[in-house]
């Protein structure tokens, strides 16, 4: 096949300041696939690291990491894929070797590399990852759908992380689409009771099955999960644990919080990280194909390329009608 030499993309220049630039097209190493974008959705995380860049990404650097598209090159060393096979990718690239990945938890190397932050990222036409981080496509998945790949399987680990749910009263903090996912999959897992806090109508109106509370539960709930970035959320999810309950901390808070140790202590309550996922790639692939689920309306909008400063516009300022938000590419 014949590649072109050059491709758009979107780089991070500095903060506020996401650029359209023509690039190389990358070159795929031995281990690595080269695949042509065909959609990609806009995660949170992206709109911090254009807003504050949290993670110290080394600018100038193209972002993006949820894509799905078609292989169009392999590495020599790459035996799984071929060239015009539909793919989704897993951002995450464990080093294999540093104790972390020794003791079975590559989603928390110690020499982690990840797309958009230290390789280039999926607001391109063509970016490449390596092999063993591509998931093969089913036909029928729409490459929107298939994107969202990997903040399915982030939204697995909560569940997993909230322990066995059947039953339970599950609290959600958050209506955005980590929060409704994480809501859509406790459902799907037993629980007895999902309520969901949120700011947005719109949004806590499309998670079917579960509770919009506008208060807090205060006691009465077996599990929070805390789906956004904000400090007065964690106390809503802490005040909300019964006895033994476990709040199960999804979403990143950069400053300090304070926590009453002593109700800790006699509550017996549990507070988890939750960071990636332990490889629940197949177990998110069925996910994206269960009907109940029905995963693909969260996709509220799908823009092309050429008008990503309206999609970047809805996923960060229009929480009253967009949701997720894809960018497609011809």
């Amino acid at each position: 096949m014949n590649l072109p030499i050059t491709m758009k993309a979107l780089q991070l220049q500095g903060i506020n300041q996401l650029v359209p630039v023509t690039l190389p097209v990358p070159i795929p190493k031995a281990d690595e696939v080269l695949i042509r974008t065909m959609a990609t959705t806009i995660c949170t995380s992206d709109l911090h690291d254009i807003k504050s860049n949290p993670f110290g990404i080394k600018l100038p650097g193209v972002l993006g990491h949820e894509g799905a598209g078609i292989v169009v090159r392999c590495g020599a060393a790459v035996k799984q894929f071929s060239e015009g096979m539909h793919v989704a990718v897993h951002p995450v690239v464990p080093c294999g070797y540093c104790v972390e990945c020794q003791r079975g938890f590559g989603h928390l190397c110690l020499n982690m590399g990840h797309l958009g932050i230290d390789r280039g990222g999926t607001f391109a036409e063509y970016f490449v990852q390596r092999s063993d981080r591509v998931k093969a496509l089913p036909d029928h998945i729409s490459f929107p759908l298939g994107a969202l790949l990997e903040p399915v399987a982030n939204c697995l680990q909560a569940i997993s992380r909230a322990g066995d749910i059947k039953g339970k009263v599950v609290f959600v903090v958050g209506d955005g689409p980590f929060g409704n996912i994480i809501a859509r999959l406790a459902l799907r897992a037993g629980a007895a009771r999902v309520m969901v806090a949120g700011k947005e109508p719109f949004r806590l109106g499309m998670i079917p099955g579960a509770e919009v509370v506008d208060s807090n539960p205060v006691a009465s709930v077996d599990v929070a999960i805390l789906a956004v970035s904000a400090a007065d959320a964690f106390y809503s999810c802490m005040a909300a644990l019964r006895k033994r309950g476990r709040l199960v901390v999804f979403s990143l808070l950069k400053d300090a919080v304070p926590v009453d140790l002593f109700d800790l202590h006699i509550s017996e309550l549990e507070i988890v990280g939750c960071c990636n996922d332990e490889d629940k790639i197949e177990e998110s692939l069925a996910c994206l194909q269960d009907p109940v689920l029905n995963l693909s309306e969260l996709i509220t909008h799908r823009v092309p390329f050429e008008n990503w400063e309206e999609a970047f516009y809805l996923a960060r300022d229009r929480h009253d009608k967009a949701l997720k938000v894809a960018i497609t590419f011809n």
